[in-house]
C-alpha cells in the first residue's frame, strides 16, 4: 500500500525577494558592495590629506591655499604631502578598482539569474510531478477497486485465482510508479526550498511584498 503523502502546497505569489537570502546571492551582493566601496576609496586617494583647521580652530593655511585658488587641488598632494599625485599609481589604482567593481557587478547579476532559474526549474518540476501524481492516484484507486472485486469474486467461487492475480499484477506496478512520483515531487520541493534560500516564511513582513 502506498501512503497518501504528497508535497505541501506552495503558496501563490511568492515574492522574488526571498531569493535575496540565498548564500550565493548574498555573497555576490556583499562582494559587489565591497568593490563599489573600493572604487570610492580609490577616487578618494586623489584628494590631498591636509589639516583643515589651524590654531584656535581657524582655517589652516593649507586649506586656505586650496580654497582661495592659490593651489591646484589635484596637484596639491605633491606640494602638501600625502598622497602624492602620481598619475601612473593613483590612476592605475582607480582603473583597477573600477574593473573589480564591474566584475563583481557581473557576478552578482549572474548569481541573481541563477537564483531565478533555480526557482523556476523547481516550480516547473513540482507542478509536473504533481499533475502526474494526480493521474497515477486515479489509476491506483481504480486498480485497487478491481483487486477488491476480483478477491470477492474469487472468495465466492465466481472467478479463478488467475483473475485475481491479473488484477494484482496491474496494481503493484501502478503503486510503485506512484511512490516514485511522490518521491520526485518531494525532491522538487526540497530543491525549491534551496532555490529560495530556505523555503518561505510569509509571516515575515520583509518578504510579503515585492520590492
Amino acid at each position: 500500500m502506498v501512503p497518501a503523502t504528497q508535497a505541501p502546497d506552495v503558496p501563490a505569489g511568492l515574492p522574488s525577494a526571498l531569493l535575496e537570502r540565498r548564500p550565493d546571492v548574498r555573497a555576490a551582493e556583499f562582494a559587489a558592495q565591497g568593490a563599489n566601496a573600493r572604487v570610492g576609496v580609490a577616487i578618494g586617494n586623489f584628494l590631498p590629506r591636509i589639516g583643515l583647521s589651524g590654531a584656535f580652530g581657524a582655517v589652516s593655511q593649507r586649506l586656505q591655499g586650496l580654497t582661495t585658488g592659490k593651489a591646484e587641488l589635484w596637484s596639491a598632494g605633491a606640494q602638501l604631502g600625502g598622497p602624492l599625485f602620481q598619475p601612473g599609481t593613483l590612476r592605475g589604482g582607480y582603473v583597477q578598482a573600477q574593473a573589480a567593481w564591474e566584475e563583481a557587478k557581473l557576478r552578482y547579476q549572474q548569481a541573481a539569474a541563477n537564483a531565478f532559474a533555480d526557482a523556476s526549474n523547481a516550480l516547473v518540476a513540482r507542478q509536473k510531478f504533481g499533475e502526474i501524481r494526480v493521474q497515477q492516484e486515479i489509476e491506483v484507486r481504480a486498480y485497487r477497486e478491481a483487486v477488491a472485486v476480483a478477491l470477492e469474486r474469487y472468495k465466492a467461487g465466481a472467478a479463478s485465482y488467475f483473475e485475481l492475480l491479473q488484477a494484482q499484477q496491474l496494481l503493484y506496478p501502478a503503486e510503485s510508479a506512484l511512490a516514485q512520483t511522490l518521491r520526485d515531487e518531494q525532491v522538487s520541493l526540497v530543491r525549491l526550498y534551496l532555490a529560495l534560500g530556505g523555503g518561505w516564511n510569509l509571516t515575515d513582513p520583509a518578504w510579503l511584498e515585492p520590492k
